[in-house]
C-alpha cells in the first residue's frame, strides 16, 4: 500500500470532514456573503428555522425518490458493464498525458509553480479546483480503469485522492488571510511525488 505523508494526510482529514466539493474555495467565495446569511439569520429566527425545516424536506423527499429509483431499476433487466479493450496504445497514450501534466510547461505542476512564484492567490484558487476536475478526474480516472491488477486498482484510487488532497493543500494556503508560500511548494511536491508515483503503475500492465 502507498504511504501517505503527513501534509496529505492532514488533507485528507481536512476532506473527511468537509467533504471534497466544498474543500475547493474559488475567487468569487467571500466571508461578506456568510456574515450577511449569519445576520440575517439572527434577526429573523422564524425565518432560519423554516429554511432548515425545508432543507429536510427537500432531502427526505430527494431521498425518497432515490428509493424509488433503486427498487424500479432492481426489476429491469440487467446490462454488462462496457468493457475497455486494454492495448499498448491506449495505455501509453493515457499515461503519456499524465506524464505531460508532470514534465510540460503547460501542465498542472509547472502551471501552479509559475502561479505560486507570481503570488497569484486568486488565480490558485480557481486552478486547483479546475485541474482537479479535467487532471484528478479525468486523466487519472482513465488510467486506473487500464490497470490489470485488482488489487493494484485499489492502490490507485489512494494515490488519486492523493492528488487531491494535495491541490486542496495548495487551495488552502492561497485562501485570504492564510496565504502561506511555504506550505504552497510544500504541496507542490508532495503533488509531485504523488504523479510519479501514479506513473510507476504503467509498468505493471499486462496485455493478453
Amino acid at each position: 500500500m502507498p504511504q501517505l505523508s503527513i501534509a496529505t494526510t492532514i488533507a485528507l482529514l481536512y476532506c473527511c470532514c468537509s467533504g471534497y466539493a466544498s474543500a475547493f474555495i474559488a475567487p468569487s467565495s467571500s466571508s461578506s456573503s456568510a456574515a450577511s446569511i449569519s445576520q440575517t439569520s439572527s434577526h429573523h429566527p422564524a425565518t432560519a428555522l423554516q429554511a432548515t425545516r425545508r432543507n429536510f424536506l427537500t432531502q427526505s423527499i430527494a431521498t425518497s425518490t432515490t428509493a424509488a429509483l433503486i427498487l424500479t431499476s432492481s426489476q429491469q433487466p440487467a446490462f454488462a458493464k462496457e468493457t475497455i479493450e486494454v492495448t499498448p496504445e491506449l495505455v501509453t497514450e493515457s499515461f503519456a498525458a499524465i506524464r505531460n501534466e508532470l514534465t510540460s510547461p503547460n501542465g498542472v505542476v509547472s502551471t501552479l509553480s509559475n502561479l505560486i512564484d507570481n503570488g497569484s492567490f486568486e488565480d490558485i484558487l480557481q486552478y486547483t479546483k479546475e485541474s482537479d476536475a479535467y487532471f484528478r478526474k479525468a486523466k487519472l480516472g482513465k488510467a486506473r480503469k487500464l490497470l490489470t491488477d485488482k488489487d493494484l486498482k485499489g492502490e490507485a484510487v489512494l494515490m488519486s485522492n492523493a492528488v487531491t488532497f494535495d491541490l486542496i493543500g495548495i487551495n488552502r494556503a492561497s485562501r485570504p488571510g492564510k496565504e502561506s508560500r511555504e506550505d504552497q511548494l510544500r504541496y507542490l511536491e508532495e503533488l509531485k511525488k504523488d504523479i510519479e508515483k501514479f506513473l510507476e503503475l504503467e509498468k505493471t500492465i499486462v496485455f493478453e
